[in-house]
């Protein structure tokens, strides 16, 4: 006996239904084996201008970052552009949704404007900090 016509669009839309969940469910699956948790920065701030500073007075400023990700954020260096500008970092993993603060400090010797850069390097992306100004005589 045949299907009429009513019963084949019912048959029709109840393998449509079912494929379309099967298939999302399949997706959703796939994606949570095949990827990775990963660490992300999600900054406050990536650049700080401190304006007129006098010469031979250092300023220091703090960065401060929230990890995004589903994974530990762990940074295993901060480097600034050059000697005058010092960075400090946490040691410890930053868990997913705590935050933590990178610290630097620019000693203001020469004489003239500057932007210097600090460079984060983690589990996560490459981050780079930007600090700038001009240092101005006594």
């Amino acid at each position: 006996m045949m299907p009429n016509r009513k019963q084949t669009v019912w048959i029709a839309l109840a393998l449509t239904f079912a494929l379309s969940i099967y298939g999302t469910a399949y997706t959703n699956v796939a994606k949570h084996l095949f990827t990775k948790p990963s660490a992300e920065f999600g900054w406050e701030k990536t650049e700080h201008n401190f304006g007129k500073i006098p010469q031979g007075k250092p300023v220091k400023v703090e960065f401060e970052f929230r990890n995004i990700g589903s994974s530990p954020l762990v940074i295993s260096q901060a480097t600034g552009s050059c000697g005058c500008t010092v960075p400090e970092w946490p040691k410890q993993p930053i868990p997913p949704g705590q935050t933590g603060v990178i610290k630097a400090e620019f000693n203001a010797a020469a004489l003239g404007v500057f932007n210097k850069t600090i460079t984060i390097e983690s589990n996560a992306q490459q981050a780079i900090l930007t600090i700038k100004g001009e240092v101005i005589g006594k």
